[in-house]
Order: C-alpha cells, then structure tokens, then sequence
C-alpha cells in the first residue's frame, strides 16, 4: 500500500503514558536512577535546589514549562548517553516529550551550569578519580 499523506515535518510527540513523572523519578532504585541520570538521587536533588529558582525555568508564556527536575533529569540522560542511547527518539519515548523539548531542555540546562559552574561544576578528588578508574577497568576499559 502506498502512503496517502506525506508530511515535511512528522509528529515527533510521544504518548504520555510513556512519560517519567516526578514521582516515578523518585522511586526508581539507585541503580536504575544512576543509569537515566547519570548521577544520584542526592546529587540530582542538590542540583534541582540550585537551578530550580533561576530565570530560565520562568517565561511569560501562557504554556507554562515542564518541572525543572523533569528538565534536568531529560538534559542529564541525553548527555550521559551515547550512540543509540543518546537519540532523540530514545528520550523523547522515555520521557513522552518532543525532539525539540530534550533539544531545548538540554539548552537550558547548558546556560544554567555555566551561570553556576564554580558552584556546581567540579573535578573529582584524587580517591573519587582512583575509584572511577577501577569501576571502568572492571567494566574492560583500560586506563
């Protein structure tokens, strides 16, 4: 059968039954947390405290935006991941957002950091270093 309907720009929404929920963020295990969000529970909440409040997360709109935690956890998961993880298409099914929301999200939470970066960005210690290294030397990545 031959399509009828041809569209320049297909509908990249997703069903919001697919949507991760504030709620659902908070009860998915350590392990499970760490692999969306590439951080902990307490670091991500530490980090909510900080960014939730700034100017980027307000507008004038009358379409008001998403939750800030829900804008950090979809910009962390798009820049901890890789290859077919990181895909526009992969997030916005986790997340029942657009391609353009996890685009814009991710945008955000750039100018945010760099806003803050003394506060927020910071190398890890010798002994964090030391323990990264083991745990990727355990997971077959030579250093």
């Amino acid at each position: 059968m031959i399509k009828s309907q041809i569209y320049i720009n297909p509908d990249r929404r997703y069903p919001s039954h697919y949507m991760y929920t504030m709620n659902d963020l908070k009860t998915l295990s350590s392990e499970k947390f760490q692999q969306l969000c590439r951080t902990t529970h307490e670091s991500f909440e530490k980090l909510v405290s900080k960014i939730q409040d700034d100017k980027t997360f307000q507008n004038s709109s009358q379409n008001k935006q998403h939750n800030p935690a829900i804008q950090l956890a979809v910009a962390l998961s798009r820049l901890g991941s890789n290859g077919n993880e990181a895909t526009l298409g992969k997030i916005g099914m986790l997340f029942g957002i657009s391609h353009g929301a996890i685009v814009l999200y991710t945008q955000r939470l750039i100018q945010i950091l760099m806003k803050l970066k003394h506060k927020v960005i910071v190398w890890p210690a010798i002994e964090q270093q030391r323990d990264m290294s083991q745990v990727m030397q355990a997971e077959g990545f030579p250093w």
